[in-house]
């Protein structure tokens, strides 16, 4: 089911603080759910703790350009709106965006009458877009096959382990970052890496069986550092 336009949920990625401020307070006033982040670092761990829609991002960011950022996120979260809203109106910048990922491409200054037309033709979209491969269901908790065949449940750990790592970049985490986050995210003392390694034991044979002859390996060990998914999976907050 599609939200409603006035239960859209909304994360600013921009570093100007003034700007920022006054976006938020447009689009509250107009009954959105906003929130606020200065970086992509920032939106990762949103990610991992909200559900978003659309997001409104800048291109000139710190750490993370907003390429990149429009790229995995909609690698990660193929149901979420991104719109572009920076100065940079070169021909290149444009082109780039569409090709990352953005669904719109608004320059700076724009009236907030047109980027609220934008934000609602965007809400009228969500939904309308199926995940390819295997999807995670962030509510639910549910691991979805490719084509519906399988469902598999997972426990609150098995989710955040699998939506971090789909999340990192290249997939990829060390696990110390791994134990942290779960730690974080699950309000527990701090996980050990043995206690890990059993999570992601019980969850390799979790999803084993519902692997097609193409797909041999779920999670897999990198020596001496952590651990990498290699499942293809694409992240829906529904």
């Amino acid at each position: 089911m599609k939200p409603a336009i006035n239960q859209i949920k909304i994360a600013i990625i921009e570093d100007d603080v003034i700007l920022r401020e006054e976006l938020s307070q447009f689009l509250q006033s107009h009954h959105f759910i906003v929130h606020e982040v200065n970086n992509g670092l920032s939106l990762g761990d949103l990610l991992l703790n909200k559900s978003i829609d659309v997001i409104i991002l800048d291109l000139n960011l710190p750490g993370q350009s907003g390429f990149e950022i429009a790229k995995s996120v909609r690698a990660t979260y193929p149901q979420i709106g991104i719109a572009m809203l920076t100065a940079r109106t070169a021909l290149v910048d444009r082109i780039k965006s569409y090709e990352y990922g953005a669904d719109i491409y608004l320059p700076k200054p724009t009236p907030p009458q047109e980027l609220l037309a934008a934000i609602n033709s965007l809400a009228r979209r969500i939904g309308d877009t199926k995940p390819d491969g295997w999807v995670l269901h962030a509510q639910s908790g549910q691991l979805i096959s490719p084509n519906d065949e399988n469902t598999i449940q997972l426990i609150a750990v098995e989710m955040l382990l699998l939506k971090a790592l789909a999340q990192a970049p290249n997939h990829s985490l060390e696990s110390e970052s791994i134990c942290e986050i779960l730690s974080e995210q699950l309000a527990m003392e701090t996980m050990t890496k043995r206690s890990l390694e059993n999570i992601i034991s019980r969850l390799r044979k979790k999803i084993q069986p519902a692997l097609d002859g193409s797909e041999r390996r779920i999670i897999h060990s990198v020596w001496g550092t952590g651990y990498q998914l290699y499942l293809p999976i694409s992240i829906t907050n529904s």
